[in-house]
């Protein structure tokens, strides 16, 4: 990460990507990672920041309503599909401290990723990748890099019977050892 990048992204986690214009009159089709409508009445200004040329524009979101995949939202000042089609690509960015409370045993994604798993007695797994929405709990996918070189990846449910310990201010999980039978083909 360069500096400008540091400096722009300080507190700010990434909400979620313009995918393309929608409609005539500068209206923006995103995905998005909040699911709650009012948080984006909440946040007023977000960072539209385009990864590949580090070209950055404070926003403020004056619509906002679900589609079929993600959200349609428009942006103060945007107005024509021209001028929309420009941001395609861009990650929205928000303060963090926007972010609506979460109750205990709940968490953000930008909170889990990126921190060192170790199982229960302390040996290290790798470090989550990414996660897997299943519909009935998330999957952590934690990667880890073999001495030889060649990444092995880990799938981790994120339920009570598999995570001791969350600890987002060191940035690493606990998980539980699981047991596997290995499957041979005859």
């Amino acid at each position: 990460m360069s500096d400008l990048k540091d400096d722009i992204l300080e507190d700010m986690i990434p909400i979620g990507r313009i995918v393309k214009p929608h409609g005539l009159h500068g209206e923006m089709k995103v995905k998005v990672s909040l699911e709650d409508e009012d948080a984006f009445r909440n946040v007023g200004k977000v960072l539209l920041y385009n990864e590949k040329t580090g070209s950055h524009f404070t926003a403020s979101i004056d619509g906002a309503r679900r589609a079929t995949k993600g959200w349609i939202l428009h942006f103060e000042g945007i107005n024509s599909m021209a001028q929309a089609e420009r941001f395609a690509g861009f990650h929205l960015y928000i303060e963090v401290q926007i972010l609506p409370e979460l109750r205990e045993g709940e968490y953000y994604y930008f909170q889990v990723l990126g921190c060192k798993v170790f199982d229960e007695n302390r040996g290290f797994i790798g470090i989550v990748d990414d996660i897997i929405e299943t519909g009935s709990n998330d999957v952590m996918v934690v990667v880890h890099t073999e001495k030889d070189f060649s990444i092995r990846e880990e799938l981790i449910p994120m339920i009570r019977d598999c995570i001791i310990e969350l600890n987002f201010d060191d940035k690493t999980i606990i998980a539980r050892s699981l047991e596997f039978e290995e499957v041979k083909p005859e």
